[in-house]
């Protein structure tokens, strides 16, 4: 019986002393990353995407039909504002505004010829009066004389008329056949040029071959139109700060500032068959401050991040830093179901390296951007804040013991 009273105790000594020794053995401090917490600028901001393009572009169109004859430029040579850019063959043209000159011509000699007339009928009426007045002719002869006079001068009339119109055609005729030589409409860079000498320069506004020419641009008028969505069109405004990041040229960043706010949204195109709601941007045109003398070119991919508005001087931590309870505010409120009111209080918390233990501080957050938190209250400048590893700091409970794996930071 002893022996069985014995065996009973060295099985219990047995599984108590690892629980005696849990219990009484302290837990090693765990490692965290700690950062003072400082006053730092922290700006909200709105990002998009766009392209670069040129605020000062021509796209050149042919006004006429024509050949092409002559190209006096070459892409990429420097043009001055109305410096001749190309020729079309002329011919066909230069032979209507000759028929045109003619039938000017024409038509003056016709009004000499009615003038003449004009001045006979006159001089016939005026000796017919006379005779009349002398009783040699009847009433009826003079009426006659009368009406020729106000034929002749109506004939007159229509003549110089039609001289008018003469002109005007003539004038549509040298137009034309000044179109035929092209210059360049402001000054700056062939950036495309799109048509050879032989093709046909075709005047349509439709993108078919040989309805464009070539592109001119202002290169020192580089800007950046970036789309909006309609959700932040509201916090844009002209004149705030914008940072660009350019596909070509990632690690370099560009300033910018906000230059053109359209009225109107670019509709996005592809859904309407389908019935879907359509998402509407606008495209928000950027002026760079400074290209940094970078190869930058239109129609190059950028990303832009607008700073819509700033905290100023406040105190700030890691995003990581700071946790709270909205994660728990969900559930409880999905386990209730949408029908039931849900009053859980939401709170935000830091965790403060307090003498190598977890200190937990209620804090008040305020504006965030990408990577900072702005603390309203909670904290003071100086302290050390836990900011990770995450899989730790979402785990850490107050009293905990932790030691600082890097040196806290300090304050900016």
């Amino acid at each position: 019986m002893k022996k069985k009273y014995l065996l009973w105790v060295g099985l219990a000594l047995l599984f108590s002393v690892p629980v005696i020794l849990k219990f009484t053995r302290a837990e090693p401090a765990r490692a965290v990353d700690v950062e003072q917490i400082a006053y730092r600028d922290i700006k909200l901001s709105v990002l998009a995407s766009g392209h670069l393009l040129y605020e000062e572009q021509v796209l050149l169109s042919p006004e006429v039909i024509g050949k092409v004859s002559t190209i006096f430029v070459k892409e990429g040579q420097q043009v001055s504002k109305g410096e001749v850019l190309l020729h079309l063959d002329d011919q066909s043209y230069r032979a209507e505004v000759a028929q045109q000159e003619a039938a000017v011509r024409q038509q003056r000699i016709s009004i000499e010829q009615q003038q003449l007339n004009v001045a006979n009928q006159e001089s016939q009426y005026k000796r017919k009066v006379e005779l009349h007045r002398m009783k040699m002719i009847a009433d009826s002869v003079i009426d006659d004389a009368r009406f020729a006079v106000d034929g002749a001068r109506i004939e007159l009339r229509n003549s110089r008329s039609r001289l008018e119109q003469a002109e005007a055609i003539l004038r549509q005729s040298n137009e034309r056949l000044a179109k035929t030589t092209v210059r360049a409409p402001i000054g700056g860079t062939i950036t495309a040029l799109e048509i050879k000498v032989g093709e046909t320069a075709v005047a349509s506004q439709v993108g078919i071959a040989g309805s464009s020419l070539m592109t001119i641009a202002n290169t020192a008028t580089m800007m950046t139109e970036v789309n909006v969505d309609e959700a932040d069109i509201a916090k844009i405004a002209v004149g705030q700060e914008v940072a660009i990041h350019t596909a070509a040229y990632p690690d370099m960043q560009l300033k910018g500032a906000v230059a053109i706010i359209p009225l109107s949204p670019k509709q996005a195109t592809g859904a309407a068959q389908s019935g879907a709601s359509l998402a509407r941007t606008y495209n928000v045109k950027v002026k760079l401050a400074d290209t940094h003398g970078l190869s930058l070119r239109p129609g190059m991919t950028c990303r832009a991040e607008i700073f819509t508005a700033s905290s100023g001087k406040s105190l700030a931590l890691p995003l990581q830093a700071v946790l709270s309870n909205n994660d728990e505010t969900t559930d409880v409120a999905r386990k209730k179901g949408s029908r039931d009111k849900v009053q859980v209080k939401t709170e935000s918390w830091v965790f403060i390296n307090n003498g190598g233990k977890a200190e937990k501080r209620v804090v008040t957050v305020g504006v965030s951007d990408d990577s900072q938190q702005q603390i309203l209250t909670g904290v003071k400048a100086g302290e050390s804040v836990i900011t990770g590893p995450y899989k730790i700091l979402r785990h850490l409970k107050p009293g905990d013991r932790v030691s600082a794996a890097t040196p806290a930071a300090t304050p900016a």
